[in-house]
């Protein structure tokens, strides 16, 4: 007996290694655990507390079990070569206090318009050396507890802090829309999002006029378009310097409410309806359509309709019948 218990004595042999068959399965099971909730990929420091030491991991190396991924990161042979993994091996080469931040994080959390391709990009402690030389890692001061959560196993950013983030590396447009869409989508407050700003906000970061900017255009009544379709009409209404129509309007007739509207002048009794490119287009929603816009016509409403056509290709025609249907309503 050698105190192991039960474990086999016999031993795996490497010119300086030797260890009992049965820690050597221990060990390989601890880091096969952790690579599997990371997508393959692990540290040197894991695999240290696995109990590997540098023989053991150059053993590995050496036989082909394992890959080295970057700086003190392997990946378990074999594994898939996805985009998830190679931001998990970049946050792992940049240290524990690293996270998907940016682009990388608004792929992550699902933000629209954000893919979970192209270079990972990340933030780590700005007094820390970065080992990564495949990732965009910007630097930063240590991450407050509330600005990190994880994702399919990887630590990123919040969706607030991500979406401050955005503003120094995406142009404005881009980034309002982004903010919409998670309001939209109710994944962020428009409270959250300002107390994040005050928190990041100082000289030396970019994109703080963008954000001060985007924020100051969002009161805390502020009602996001719902849709890529909304944010372009209200766009094209403002630039055309149509009045501003009340936006999310709950409309109804004597039998109760009827459903709720895209946009309304309800001082004319005009409604607009957006319908978009992948909605409305069954035959069920048109007939569901139909029965609700009947209501409403009987109700004293007018009702237009606009398709993506209307405001993205024919946006001048769009104007001036918008401007036709307004007089008429007024007079």
């Amino acid at each position: 007996m050698t105190g192991l218990g039960a474990l086999p004595v016999e031993c795996v042999t490497s010119s300086s290694l030797s260890y009992p068959v049965g820690i050597m399965c221990s060990m390989d099971r601890k880091i096969a655990g952790i690579a599997e909730k990371q997508h393959g990929a692990f540290s040197a420091d894991q695999a240290r507390t696995a109990g590997f030491t540098r023989e053991a991991i150059r053993h590995r190396l050496a036989a082909g079990r394992w890959e080295r991924a970057a700086e003190c990161v392997f990946r378990v042979a074999g594994s898939p070569r996805t985009w998830e993994q190679g931001l998990m091996v970049a946050t792992l080469a940049c240290g524990p206090a690293a996270a998907a931040s940016h682009r990388s994080a608004a792929a992550l959390l699902g933000i629209p318009g954000f893919d979970r391709c192209g270079v990972p990009e990340l933030t780590t402690h700005r007094s820390r050396r970065p080992r990564s030389a495949s990732a965009v890692v910007h630097r930063w001061r240590p991450f407050p507890d509330d600005h990190l959560t994880v994702i399919d196993g990887i630590v990123t950013t919040r969706v607030a802090r991500t979406l401050v983030d955005l503003a120094g590396v995406v142009p404005a447009a881009r980034t309002a829309r982004a903010v919409d869409n998670c309001l939209a989508a109710e994944i962020v407050s428009l409270a959250a999002l300002h107390d994040t700003f005050v928190t990041l906000a100082g000289r030396g970061r970019a994109g703080v006029s963008v954000m001060r900017e985007i924020l100051a255009e969002r009161l805390l009544d502020y009602v996001a378009p719902a849709s890529e379709l909304e944010a372009r009409y209200l766009a094209l209404s403002r630039s055309a310097g149509l009045p501003e129509p009340v936006r999310q309007l709950d409309a109804g007739d004597d039998e109760g409410w009827v459903g709720r509207v895209d946009f309304a002048y309800p001082e004319l009794r005009l409604l607009i309806e957006l319908d978009g490119r992948r909605h409305h287009s069954t035959l069920l929603d048109r007939e569901a359509d139909r029965r609700r816009d009947e209501r409403l016509r009987a109700a004293g409403w007018r009702i237009v309709r606009l398709t993506w056509a209307d405001v993205v290709q024919r946006p001048a025609e769009t104007v001036a019948r918008l401007r036709l249907l307004l007089a008429g309503a007024a007079a």
